[in-house]
């Protein structure tokens, strides 16, 4: 297995994805945003356009990889990608720049590669199985490293070593908890009052998959949500473990093209929540 050529794959695709789901952002390329059928779920032809282009370059690289992506679904293999072309649509489609392109590789079901890309912050998070979790930005003030740090040697990308917060007390923490309308809202409703009653600040951003490469990156201390899909959550859950993070098994008993709950958090807060969660 050639991780170090899927890396550049995924690293390279990223970026091109992300540049084509920009021009749609900054209306260089038209669209019109369409309801999937549920309340403020969104898709356009930037997000099949984005996805379109994923297909093409995987099949052209590595062809005989599955690939299981949001907008038109696919098949499940020893080696797998999932991929989210626009992962925050709503955020999108309002001029919002709070959204992402998130790329994971599977490897006989085991998270190996993740991806995620930010467009319209230029930032750029990976993670590779056993090998750590980097960030390349512009403006490394906005995360948690030393000025001084490296990737070392043979690292997955060129960027600086993340790692998770070290807040162990709810009443200082700054959490993600996220919400879609398939989930049950008065459960997140009574979690989300237990989360500030405890003292969190607690956000919504609408991007799960940016919101776990934060959790990685120490500005968030962690995300939960009730149920997210697979294309949205394995390549940030696979970044907060490298970044020393602590997460819920996932998927859920159901297998991964269901998807399930995800907590990924700090480690000295991550009993606290589960407990508070029941998950």
């Amino acid at each position: 297995m050639d991780f170090d050529a899927r890396i550049g794959f995924a690293v390279a695709l990223a970026r091109e994805a992300g540049a084509l789901a920009l021009r749609y952002f900054l209306r260089e390329l038209d669209y019109e945003a369409q309801s999937k059928g549920i309340a403020q779920d969104w898709v356009s032809i930037a997000d099949r356009n984005v996805e379109a282009l994923c297909r093409t370059r995987l099949a052209d690289a590595f062809p005989d990889d599955a690939m299981l992506g949001e907008e038109t679904g696919g098949d499940i293999g020893e080696c797998t990608w999932l991929i989210d072309p626009i992962d925050g649509t709503l955020n999108f489609v309002h001029g919002v720049r709070y959204w992402c392109v998130s790329i994971a590789f599977l490897h006989q079901g085991v998270r190996s590669i993740g991806v995620i890309y930010d467009p319209a912050a230029d930032e750029l998070f990976v993670a590779l199985a056993g090998r750590g979790a980097y960030m390349s930005a512009k403006d490394r003030s906005r995360a948690r490293i030393s000025p001084e740090a490296r990737s070392p040697e043979g690292s997955p990308a060129d960027g600086h070593p993340m790692r998770v917060s070290t807040c162990g007390s709810i009443d200082r923490a700054l959490l993600g908890h996220g919400y879609v309308r398939r989930q049950d809202v008065d459960a997140h409703l009574r979690l989300r009052r237990m989360l500030l009653e405890s003292g969190a600040e607690v956000k919504d951003h609408g991007a799960g998959a940016l919101m776990l490469a934060h959790v990685a990156a120490g500005r968030f201390d962690a995300y939960l949500e009730a149920h997210m899909h697979p294309w949205d959550a394995s390549a940030g859950l696979l970044m907060v473990e490298e970044a020393g993070g602590q997460v819920l098994p996932y998927p859920g008993e159901r297998g991964l093209r269901a998807g399930g709950t995800v907590l990924a958090s700090a480690p000295a807060l991550f009993d606290r929540l589960a407990a508070m969660t029941g998950w």
